[in-house]
């Protein structure tokens, strides 16, 4: 069990969540991702989410949020809790010694039913919003494409798993298997605690709160792995009126690299600003894309290239897609891309600063391959990259996958949908 604690006076609130990190595995996923979720409805000391509310707002308004992400190869779940700075409030509060006994109530004393499993009717209801959830990500045809290509050039690899599971998995979903899967979690699973806001002595008050978690399980380690010999091609029909157009590469460099700020600024430069060469080439000049970009998943090594289009032009767009790939091999960037890219990076470094969530959310990631690192080393990084960097990690990006979804009138053919469940995404 590793604490991380960011002590701030920045903040009028203190930010907290206690990850525990799994394997992504199949036969694991959905029970994974509904833990979280039945754990934030109740404790053995507060049942109901009434209960919870109340003992809230006698902890001057904390809030309390579960989730589940994939980062990595991991399928990390967290409980978490915003609560008001003490210095805030009457001199006798204790808020946040409060909400981290709330928090740890909810981890480790939760609600149970007479037999000792955790209650049958809450986990049923959560199995309904977990189905709401997964079927909200499949309509929504942008990111359901992103997930389609990351399923498919994943295919068989843990990383093709989505961290929300498979509707497919529900039926077979119990309170029994979602105790068993609790509890296995807290007796083996690596624990993180993440901390934003308050003084120093709060990290070893969330030390001694938490410092019996943490089993023996390992963090997997990500890995890149290698484009196939020759690039899969999937197309797939639905009824849509735009074309959604995904391209995923390949690259050696993962966080953690010495050239990993070179590869962010590949990626800034190629798709990820309004200057950048996607945006410039694809969507302005050829008018080909109602949106164009590119996002590094750098604990993968996983560049992905999204482009919206009139379903007839895809040709056209994947010419000019691998053209813009070619001219970054090539070293072919202009003093502006590089320097505006440089700007543009180094602004949402420092605006992420601004958030408790998104600092966590940056340490958590950066977690997985040692310490986090502060903002001024990341500044660094950026700071230190030359042009010759970024055309020398530009000729290690491999084309792996090229996903299309499009509409049956195209006439392009294709793979019909699977429709059962997300498999692949970041979260």
């Amino acid at each position: 069990m590793r604490v991380f604690h960011t002590p701030s006076s920045k903040f009028k609130t203190v930010t907290i969540r206690v990850y525990l990190h799994a394997p992504l595995r199949a036969d694991m996923v959905t029970w994974t991702a509904l833990v979280p979720h039945v754990l934030a409805r109740g404790t053995r000391a507060l049942p109901t989410l009434g209960d919870l509310a109340r003992r809230c707002e006698e902890l001057y308004g904390a809030s309390l949020g579960a989730g589940v992400a994939k980062i990595g190869e991991s399928q990390s779940l967290y409980v978490g809790v915003d609560a008001v700075e003490d210095r805030f409030l009457p001199e006798a509060a204790r808020a946040v010694a409060g909400s981290v006994g709330l928090l740890r109530e909810l981890l480790l004393e939760p609600a149970r039913d007479a037999g000792g499993l955790l209650r049958g009717d809450v986990v049923a209801q959560e199995k309904e919003n977990l189905a709401h959830r997964i079927q909200a990500l499949i309509n929504d045809k942008i990111r359901y494409a992103g997930m389609r290509l990351i399923e498919e050039m994943y295919r068989g690899e843990p990383f093709g798993l989505h961290a929300y599971g498979r509707l497919e998995d529900l039926p077979q979903v119990d309170a029994a298997a979602v105790t068993a899967r609790y509890e296995d979690l807290i007796a083996h699973a690596p624990a993180d605690v993440f901390a934003v806001g308050g003084d120093p002595a709060l990290g070893d008050e969330l030390a001694a709160a938490f410092g019996h978690l943490g089993g023996a399980g390992a963090i997997p380690a990500p890995a890149p792995g290698q484009a196939p010999a020759e690039v899969r091609r999937v197309t797939e029909t639905q009824p849509v009126d735009q074309g959604k157009l995904n391209l995923g590469y390949r690259t050696p460099v993962t966080l953690g690299s010495p050239r990993h700020g070179a590869m962010m600024m590949y990626s800034g430069i190629l798709g990820g600003f309004p200057h950048s060469k996607l945006f410039r080439n694809v969507r302005e000049k050829a008018s080909l894309a109602y949106y164009a970009s590119s996002r590094y998943e750098s604990l993968k090594g996983l560049l992905l290239v999204a482009a919206g289009i009139e379903p007839e032009r895809r040709d056209e767009a994947l010419r000019i897609i691998e053209q813009q790939v070619e001219d970054m091999a090539a070293g072919r960037i202009s003093r502006e891309e590089f320097d505006q890219t440089r700007s543009g990076l180094r602004n949402r470094l420092r605006s992420a600063e601004d958030s408790p969530g998104a600092m966590i959310d940056v340490a958590a990631e950066e977690s997985m391959v040692g310490a986090p690192r502060t903002l001024e080393e990341r500044l660094a990084a950026i700071d230190a990259v030359t042009d010759a960097d970024v055309a020398a990690v530009a000729r290690d990006v491999r084309l792996d996958t090229v996903y299309f979804l499009t509409s049956p009138q195209d006439g392009s053919g294709g793979s019909a949908p699977h429709g059962r469940g997300v498999e692949g995404a970041s979260a």
